[in-house]
């Protein structure tokens, strides 16, 4: 059977303890029956993990190297090959993404088994590869029929994936008002029930009692987080419901190698609440939020440079990453990006005195 991409929605869905081996049992009790299984992990622990699975169940295994185009090349060329009718993907996004693209490529079916939750792509419809020039690249991507995530191998991660995790939803909030923005601005259509999912997101990490990085409800919240969020950019058809003008600067800073090695989510959180500061939208909570879960408050902190002039050409190129996704950034000029930042900055300081 090919799972159905008008769906939206996973027939799988599982987040527990103790649940990694239990793939076939859930293959099984949700009536899915398949031939020729290929479980697709990395090289170090999602490696190991994996062998698990393919010991137990005599399944078939592939090493991905890395997330770039040749790799997929290779991957799809083994799964025509061997006639696989279905991957299941161990990893974190590297494998999850490639998986995603060659999966979207040659129509076939895939579940993800996460052993890192770092950002919102856990069921978004896309895959981030590298080019041939190590640049990366938002292309199309086959959402999972199914994910698995076993919360006793997610909290032994280290904890800076699962800051990035928490963070890559806080930057729902400047997206959704961007969306918003253009809307107002452009007449760009928006989908009300990818911008609520979207929304409610992020707002219930932002309002969650217990905001400890290690604490197993929280985990949950944070991936249901992002499963939403991968619905939400689903039912949208983009990834506007998630992307917005903090994504475009993270681009530009990543396209420029200005930053500092900090995992996307991170840095696009950060960014969030300057962006939010533009939107006149940055709330308190917000704040506390940041400084709860160990997000930066300012992004210059994860930049090899803060020079008025580094932060005017990070303004210039983000403007070029996405042309026709009109956001806060078209609003205002350079000056005002950079009087702006430093009175954020000002403000920012007098809070954490």
């Amino acid at each position: 059977m090919i799972f159905s991409q008008l769906t939206h929605l996973p027939i799988i869905f599982q987040v527990d303890e103790d649940i990694f081996a239990k793939v076939g049992h859930l293959l099984e009790r949700n009536k899915l029956s398949f031939n020729n299984i290929l479980v697709v992990s990395g090289g170090s622990i999602s490696y190991d993990l994996s062998i698990d699975l393919v010991r137990k169940y005599k399944w078939d295994s592939f090493v991905l190297g890395n997330n770039d185009f040749s790799e997929i090349e290779k991957l799809k060329a083994y799964c025509l090959q061997r006639k696989h009718d279905l991957i299941i993907a161990v990893g974190g996004g590297k494998v999850l993404d490639s998986v995603k693209r060659v999966c979207y490529l040659i129509n076939l079916n895939h579940i993800s088994l996460p052993t890192i939750i770092s950002n919102d792509g856990l069921i978004s419809p896309i895959a981030v590869i590298k080019n041939e020039r190590g640049k990366t690249e938002s292309l199309p991507g086959s959402m999972p029929m199914g994910v698995i995530i076993d919360l006793d191998i997610i909290q032994k991660t280290p904890v800076k994936y699962l800051r990035a995790a928490a963070g890559d939803i806080l930057s729902n909030l400047s997206a959704t008002h961007d969306w918003i923005l253009s809307y107002n601005k452009t007449g760009e259509y928006v989908n009300d029930l990818a911008f609520q999912l979207s929304r409610s997101a992020a707002n219930s990490l932002v309002h969650f009692n217990e905001k400890d990085l290690h604490y197993k409800p929280f985990l949950r919240q944070i991936i249901q987080g992002q499963v939403n969020s991968g619905i939400a950019m689903s039912l949208s058809g983009s990834s506007r419901p998630c992307s917005g003008s903090e994504h475009l600067i993270s681009h530009a800073i990543d396209y420029l190698e200005l930053g500092n090695g900090s995992l996307h989510g991170i840095q696009v959180a950060s960014i969030s609440l300057f962006i939010l500061f533009l939107q006149d939208k940055l709330l308190p909570e917000y704040i506390d939020y940041a400084k709860s879960t160990g997000i930066p408050l300012l992004f210059t902190e994860l930049l090899n440079s803060t020079e008025n002039r580094v932060l005017i050409e990070i303004f210039r190129k983000s403007k070029e990453m996405r042309p026709g996704r009109y956001t806060i950034l078209d609003t205002i000029t350079e000056v005002e990006f950079i009087d702006n930042f430093i009175t954020f900055k000002n403000e920012v300081n007098y809070l954490v005195r």
